[in-house]
């Protein structure tokens, strides 16, 4: 018989508020499970950075995974903020300073159809008294998003029973580090006995004392680095385990660290000086925002995107848009403040009477979208908004496209972010659209390319 001890987080998100105590606790009881002999493992079930944060952007991610460093983690997985959130280049590159595994069992480079450098698909971790404890690590199939930037996700329940399959007789128990969210964990542990525990992310959910599915115990820290999630495993022999679960509340529970609050804000000025060293254009008046109806800086980033993709149709809504450009000399600082979600654009070919349904369920929702709070899927307002076209116009006569009425039966392409693609609104997207990523730049970066290129900074 033997006792495990794991800590884990996740969803951080690049909130950096308790970081210094969440990274010393870590470390700490790493250094006493040398000294006492005991046996501890810690992990991160994904999304601990997010572009959100200037000096993640400013780094393409690296600050994040280097700062990680700090907490002694054995391992961690991606979320969909570092799967989708950087170009294949940018994550191939992500982890190159870490001194902890990386594990993601459901991802494979396109190209290669092999896993990617940066990552094992299954670790194996014995404890202090020879127990076998394999790790399996399932990031959220989004195969849209990650087909784009040259990846192959793979459905989670096939890859682990594969796994399982493969290394049952060879391990006493199996730990899944999961950014799947807490529906898809309690249904993976009730098909797989054999884990014991779930570590789970995606859906920011905070289990006190864990949620038991027969035998497997599911736990989650909540989000934004504000707990950290501890969980002691009984061993008695080949899967034959018994599991409990706490949280440390990071503010409640863990001292502070000195000159924490100095450290963190050194960071942020960090990353935005980075981003205010690249000018991006030179306006000749300012971009406003009002998020219950189109503005000319939703006008203006509608035109880039059509100007970008050549489609029949831009479709916006104006919550994306979280801080004017003001007049003068722009920087990339400005822009990331403006649109710091970590989206893409989406073009949906739709037949005729199809894209009449999108259009008309849009206008049905129009009032409730304007000041519904939303949160998720790349999102980084407040509210959804105002719902804003080009190339659409309604009339007396009904609906027309650039200025024709809609033909049922010809095709349009429809381009918006992908964001519309997993948000619950518009189901007739996933349900008639051919949805294509076109470009692996942000939302960001396309309104900056055709800022810098309409307004051209003076010399």
């Amino acid at each position: 018989m033997e006792k495990l001890t794991i800590f884990h987080t996740n969803d951080m998100h690049s909130h950096l508020t308790y970081w210094p105590r969440i990274a010393r606790e870590l470390s700490n009881q790493r250094k006493r499970s040398e000294e006492t002999g005991e046996s501890v493992l810690i992990f991160d079930s994904g999304d601990a950075g997010d572009r959100i944060h200037s000096l993640t952007e400013a780094t393409n991610g690296l600050f994040i995974s280097s700062l990680l460093n700090e907490a002694s983690y054995d391992a961690v997985t991606i979320g969909n903020n570092e799967g989708i959130g950087n170009t294949k280049k940018e994550l191939n590159r992500l982890y190159d300073e870490a001194d902890y595994s990386v594990i993601v069992s459901n991802i494979k480079d396109k190209q290669t159809n092999k896993r990617p450098h940066w990552a094992d698909e299954f670790k194996c971790y014995t404890t202090n008294k020879g127990y076998k404890i394999g790790v399996i690590a399932c990031t959220i199939p989004l195969p849209t998003s990650y087909d784009l930037l040259g990846w192959h996700i793979e459905e989670p329940v096939v890859a682990i029973k594969r796994l399982i399959n493969r290394y049952r007789e060879s391990v006493d128990m199996f730990i899944l580090l999961s950014h799947l969210g807490l529906q898809t964990d309690v249904t993976i542990a009730e098909c797989f006995p054999e884990i014991a525990v779930i570590l789970g992310g995606h859906t920011h959910h905070l289990l006190p004392e864990g949620e038991r599915v027969n035998q497997t115990l599911v736990a989650g820290a909540g989000k934004f680095g504000r707990h950290i999630g501890k969980v002691v495993t009984t061993i008695e022999g080949p899967y034959h385990f018994s599991s409990t679960a706490t949280v440390y509340d990071a503010k409640r529970d863990l001292p502070p660290v000195l000159h924490e609050e100095e450290t963190i804000n050194r960071y942020a000025e960090a990353g935005q000086c980075l981003l205010e060293e690249e000018i991006i254009c030179e306006l000749d008046y300012p971009l406003t925002i009002d998020w219950d109806k189109e503005t000319n800086i939703v006008t203006t980033t509608l035109k880039a995107i059509k100007e970008e993709t050549k489609d029949d149709i831009a479709i916006l809504n104006a919550g994306l848009f979280l801080k004017p450009l003001r007049r003068g000399r722009v920087s990339k600082k400005d822009v990331h403040e403006c649109l710091p979600h970590p989206m893409r654009l989406l073009t949906v070919s739709l037949k005729g009477r199809d894209l009449i349904q999108l259009i008309e369920s849009m206008e049905y929702q129009r009032e409730r979208l304007r000041s519904l709070p939303v949160a998720g899927f790349g999102f980084r307002g407040k509210v959804f908004g105002d719902i804003c076209y080009n190339g659409i116009d309604l009339s007396k006569d009904g609906i027309l496209i650039n200025g024709l009425p809609v033909n049922s039966k010809q095709t349009y392409t429809v381009t918006t972010v992908d964001y519309f693609l997993y948000v619950p609104f518009f189901p007739v997207i996933a349900q008639k659209g051919k949805n294509t990523l076109r470009s692996s730049k942000f939302l960001r970066t396309i309104m900056g390319d055709y800022l810098k290129e309409t307004y051209p900074v003076s010399k």
